[in-house]
């Protein structure tokens, strides 16, 4: 059987780690709820009276198109630290 190493969960890599998956998780989460609050708003027909088009807060048009590209850099930075981290553990053994 492989010799298995615990890795201390308090290491600056696991703390990176950790820090990428809840930033990743809470930005395209919250982008998630945006389109659909969007998309609700939209669906419910609340116009103005006088222009007769959809009113939107700008901040439920623009997050998506940030927050998922922001979430996908930190899933990509996730996935380099994680990397990074098992090369180094396999270098050592």
């Amino acid at each position: 059987m492989a010799k298995q190493t615990k890795t201390p969960a308090n290491s600056p890599s696991s703390r990176l780690e950790s820090i990428f998956a809840y930033m990743a998780a809470g930005l395209i989460g919250t982008s998630i709820l945006a389109m659909f609050a969007a998309l609700i708003i939209a669906a419910t027909g609340s116009s103005t009276p006088a222009l007769g088009k959809q009113v939107l807060p700008p901040i439920l048009v623009f997050y998506p198109q940030f927050g998922l590209i922001a979430g996908a850099a930190a899933i990509i930075g996730l996935l380099i630290t994680n990397v990074r981290r098992r090369s180094r553990e396999n270098r050592n053994h």
